[in-house]
């Protein structure tokens, strides 16, 4: 019997952004940009730095270190039988739904879940997490969709507890009163190489006296994202359908098709020349799937390249791919009252040398075949 292939936060992000990359994902034979990316590894380092420092202030803990889905979640159990009881990293599971909460308080039917990131926050800022109309910022909608999915995954396994969601980030109206404080929490890896932190022995309850991180409850945010159609696909379906709709596809390793557009940019599946011979690419095989394409089309540049150019999305869906497929019509260009050429008249420079280039390779192929 195989693995189980539970639906977790970052699979869920995943699929929002396209829901055919949960066919790809964990697998070896696809490449993927991520997994070599410095400037993530990077962020990843600071979130864990955070991350203890947020622990700190909740002594009396309980760390769930075990990356045993079974063992933490029996681990875990165990713990919420206590009416009061403070859990790190617990494990909650409902049906093929998996999440690890940074920080879970129970007191007796009140529990609270708290996301920590590494991200800064005004606390007087007014409305920091809505837009003039009532919608989601942008920004800000990553990071309440990871305590949405968990939230609604928490409430699922504990149908008798009142949850209240918050996310917990660096206060950036505040000044660290410690100098070098993340110092004190090294980052360390164990005889695995999987990355931990080592909290140095000259941390202070002075040191957490002023706290720089702020909870900022979220429980509004998340019942207008819980009551939203928006998915990541087109054809639309609500929070709890779209849910089950992913993990049943994650489950069943069965993948689910997607139109192409814009963001097929940043696929992070996509092969570089050095992986080609060693890894299968996600985003030719979307784009094979949905197109019929060639090797050869393939070389040929598309609108996924043109600088900065907010209609790629318009022209996939009227049919035209390659760069060298589009009119003038198409990019409209203007000139503007900068000096030098403006953004619209470079768009379609980089059009028309796609362009002189394909007739330039056709008029030689005829050439060609002529002398042969």
């Amino acid at each position: 019997m195989g693995k189980r292939r539970y639906l977790t936060k970052s699979r869920y992000k995943l699929a929002k952004e396209c829901p055919t990359k949960l066919f790809y994902t964990g697998k070896n034979e696809y490449a993927n940009s991520k997994l070599d990316d410095a400037f993530l590894a990077a962020l990843a380092d600071g979130g864990y730095q955070v991350g203890e420092l947020a622990k700190c202030y909740y002594p009396g803990g309980h760390d769930i270190t075990t990356l045993d889905y079974e063992e933490a979640q029996g681990q875990t159990n165990e713990l919420l039988k206590n009416d009061n009881v403070i859990i790190f990293e617990p494990a909650i599971k409902f049906k093929e739904l998996f999440i690890r909460v940074d920080i879970l308080v129970k007191r007796g039917s009140k529990v609270s879940l708290i996301e920590v990131k590494a991200k800064s926050f005004s606390p007087s800022e007014e409305d920091p997490f809505l837009n003039k109309n009532g919608s989601i910022k942008s920004n800000w909608k990553p990071y309440l969709l990871d305590v949405a999915f968990q939230k609604y995954v928490l409430e699922k396994s504990m149908p008798n507890a009142i949850v209240t969601a918050y996310l917990m980030m660096v206060n950036k109206d505040m000044t660290c009163p410690v100098d070098a404080l993340n110092q004190k929490f090294q980052i360390v890896r164990d005889e695995t190489n999987r990355k931990g932190i080592k909290v140095s022995n000259t941390l202070s309850a002075e040191d957490l006296k002023e706290k720089i991180l702020v909870k900022v409850p979220v429980d509004e945010e998340i019942s207008i994202i819980w009551d939203d159609n928006e998915s990541g696909a087109k054809e639309s379906l609500p929070f709890e359908k779209e849910i089950e709709h992913f993990s049943s596809n994650y489950a069943n390793d069965s993948r689910i098709n997607c139109d192409i557009g814009s963001h097929c940019a940043k696929c992070e599946f996509k092969c570089t020349g050095d992986e080609q011979d060693s890894h299968k690419d996600g985003f030719r095989e979307c784009w094979v799937n949905v197109l019929g394409w060639s090797d050869k089309d393939f070389e040929e540049p598309t609108v996924l390249d043109i600088w900065n150019f907010r209609k790629k999305d318009k022209l996939i869906d009227s049919g035209v791919i390659k760069l060298a497929e589009l009119a003038e019509g198409d990019i409209s260009p203007k000139p503007d009252k900068s000096p030098g050429v403006s953004p619209s008249e470079r768009q379609w420079l980089q059009c028309w040398r796609a362009f002189k280039s394909a007739a330039f390779l056709t008029s030689l192929s005829s050439t060609h075949l002529g002398k042969s």
